[in-house]
């Protein structure tokens, strides 16, 4: 116990490293950049498609630096214990290989992609010289920290969105877009005689590390293993047209986190029995397409909450408006006006015009199992503030697509099931 609390005294004693030493600093605010010019981004679509503007990028920019930080001591402690070295991971091969993928479509801009086409390589080709075992290992840990992630900062923010639904249907949802800069601390191992080593050492259980160092150690030699700062970004995308954005995040990191031990599972298997290698370098890149792919479908076979009923279903609100105020919010359906029915947007519209004062709805939310209520407003409406589910004229809207791996293997499997 001694030795973990020790481990983490010195895992945060190394991480203010990033903002000390020029050159972690630089690094950190490139990666700080890069994600804030996502936010501007996401920042401009939402302005362009419905005039919303809430916040700024700048505050979700820090905002997801805090939960990077979090997430960045979870992948700390996660690396050190397992025992993963960034010698043996080639981590400028993977830097690389996920840029040159990136070229061909944004969302490969990842780690399971890019460290199972490195891993496949070396095992067919010999070239880049890397181990495969710490590749996956890596790979898992750091989608194990986004599923983290995703899960307790995935939905808020999200953005409303008018998409084309599998059955024909223009219906509402949300777009869930979150990145976050990743500073944590990894282990780098140097081989040094007996005799020099002569600083503070951590002894650690006699299990560890869980993957075996490949580097061959001369005699009178020992490998020892110094923490070292490094700088990475995570990033999720993903739409909620079934669900509360919420709850789809609840589902998404799930399924990740399903996904992530499987591979750090056979990262570990692959250590001792080297012949299934290749079982895990195809499971990075294949599994990760499966649970995009599974999202995907389920989003599209199952039915849309976000739908035009009975009555003017709220999509979203805009910030400071009389609907923020009488605390309207996604899934409220407007049922009554004064007591006056209302069957849809147009006669919403119509009920509310000339000015309103001190206007009285009846709501209800079957998405949050509530029971019918009513909200007040002390001056005038209109503008009320809400983005409304779209009706079947909307003539913008987003096309879903699916995974590009996930797509073969699904026209695979419908023809082995013929």
């Amino acid at each position: 116990m001694a030795s973990f609390w020790e481990l983490w005294l010195l895992i945060f004693r190394t991480l203010p490293l990033l903002l000390t030493d020029l050159r972690y600093l630089l690094i950190f605010s490139l990666v700080f950049m890069l994600v804030h010019g996502q936010y501007k981004r996401v920042h401009a679509v939402e302005k362009r498609m419905f005039g919303l503007v809430r916040g700024t990028p700048i505050q979700d920019t820090l905002r997801s630096l805090g939960y990077g930080l979090f997430g960045g001591v979870l992948a700390s402690v996660v690396f050190i214990l397992v025992g993963i070295s960034l010698t043996d991971t080639g981590i400028a091969y993977l830097w690389l290989t996920a840029i040159v993928l990136m070229l061909f479509h944004p969302r490969f801009l990842c780690f399971s992609y890019a460290g199972g086409l490195i891993s496949v390589s070396y095992l067919l080709f010999g070239v880049p010289k890397v181990d495969v075992s710490a590749i996956m290992a890596l790979v898992a840990v750091l989608h194990l920290v986004e599923a983290v992630l995703i899960r307790v900062n995935g939905y808020q923010n999200a953005s409303p969105i008018y998409v084309k639904h599998s059955s024909g249907k223009v219906v509402g949802g949300f777009s869930m877009q979150q990145f976050w800069p990743l500073p944590f601390v990894a282990l780098i191992g140097v081989i040094m005689l007996n005799s020099g080593i002569d600083f503070e050492a951590i002894n650690m259980p006699d299990w560890w590390p869980l993957l075996r160092p490949t580097t061959v150690v001369p005699e009178g030699h020992s490998i020892v293993y110094i923490m070292f700062p490094v700088i990475a970004a995570l990033g999720y995308s993903d739409i909620a047209i079934t669900s509360l954005p919420k709850v789809k995040v609840t589902r998404s990191a799930k399924d990740l986190c399903v996904f992530s031990a499987v591979l750090l599972g056979l990262a570990l298997i692959a250590d001792r029995i080297s012949a299934l290698a290749i079982v895990a370098a195809l499971f990075s890149p294949l599994g990760h397409e499966l649970v995009i792919h599974r999202g995907l479908r389920r989003e599209q076979e199952q039915a849309p909450v976000f739908t035009q009923s009975q009555g003017v279903m709220v999509l979203d609100v805009y910030p400071k408006s009389p609907a923020e105020t009488m605390g309207l919010r996604s899934g409220d359906v407007i049922t009554h006006v004064n007591g006056i029915i209302v069957a849809g947007p147009a006669q919403l519209l119509e009920e509310m015009t000339p000015w309103l004062i001190d206007p009285v709805l009846t709501v209800e939310n079957t998405l949050a199992n509530e029971e019918q209520r009513e909200v007040a407003f002390k001056g005038k409406i209109p503008p009320i503030g809400i983005i409304p589910v779209p009706d079947q004229q909307q003539g913008v809207y987003m096309e879903m697509k699916r995974g590009v791996a996930a797509s073969i293997l699904g026209r695979w499997w419908k023809k082995l099931r013929r």
